[in-house]
């Protein structure tokens, strides 16, 4: 409970407004802000990368807080650095919406998304809380009928809350303070009224046929690097296209920690190898 009260008190504070944010953080980007049904999204682009595909990122923070401002200098980044376009969308986040609410802002930031570029030539990226959103929204998005994005690029997913793997024992307070014990019970504040194994909670439990390819990569050293390994032996059984890479001493949800020269050098080539063969550069 006092959880939850911190976070609604640091929302209610917080300016989620990437237009304020000071210019030394995009350096020349431009930046647009997109009005969704209910939610904010932010396009960041450059004039010279290609128009015909993007990244759509969706951020982390255990689904009750983060937001696009909060990593707006990895979204610059990617945009000069990477080469590509990006989108990003500001879900609504527990404990005042549900998790339903978080999935329904996800798909309507990538129906957006359609009506500016192919399915194919779009790639989801997202990192913990995000990483699980990336991975949850397709089957959202084959319930309602529409058209999968090209690929899925998942960093340190939590991808089930029914039990604790045995990475949380051998990691959580030890080699991992990011994720601890207790993770399951942020759930009861997200779930709303889906039981604990739906899909759009627990992606691992959800029908993962016909998923795009698929990366998902993980710190050897966190608590959800078993979540991790899980995911891609499910999709790897159901005949998925899908890659994993553990990272040697990482840590949890590093794919936005674009300032460690280590994640430049060892994760991002991995990353983008992955990108670039889904839109068959």
């Amino acid at each position: 409970e006092e959880m939850v009260q911190k976070s609604r008190e640091k929302k209610a504070k917080k300016n989620y407004d990437c237009l304020t944010a000071p210019r030394t953080y995009v350096k020349g980007v431009k930046i647009e802000k997109v009005d969704l049904p209910n939610c904010t999204g932010w396009y960041f682009s450059l004039e010279k990368n290609p128009k015909d595909r993007v990244l759509y990122h969706i951020h982390g923070g255990g689904f009750h807080e983060g937001s696009t401002r909060d990593i707006i200098s990895f979204m610059s980044y990617v945009v000069r650095n990477w080469g590509y376009n990006i989108f990003s969308v500001d879900y609504r986040l527990a404990p005042d919406y549900k998790c339903i609410d978080a999935v329904s802002d996800c798909e309507d930031g990538y129906k957006y998304l359609l009506g500016r570029y192919e399915a194919k030539k779009i790639i989801l990226q997202g990192e913990s809380a995000g990483g699980n959103l990336v991975l949850v929204l397709p089957q959202k998005l084959k319930d309602d009928g529409i058209e999968l994005p090209g690929g899925i690029v998942s960093c340190s997913p939590v991808v089930q809350f029914l039990h604790y793997p045995y990475s949380y024992y051998e990691c959580s307070g030890v080699t991992d303070y990011a994720i601890m014990f207790g993770i399951n019970d942020i759930v009861e504040y997200y779930r709303g009224d889906l039981p604990i194994d739906h899909p759009y909670l627990s992606p691992l439990m959800g029908d993962l046929s016909g998923y795009p390819s698929t990366h998902i990569n993980a710190s050897s050293c966190e608590s959800l690097r078993d979540e991790a390994r899980m995911m891609y032996v499910r999709l790897k059984e159901e005949g998925c296209d899908v890659e994993y890479h553990e990272l040697k001493e990482f840590f949890h949800a590093m794919l936005p920690a674009h300032q460690w020269s280590f994640v430049r050098k060892e994760m991002y080539p991995l990353v983008l190898n992955f990108i670039k063969r889904v839109f068959g550069e």
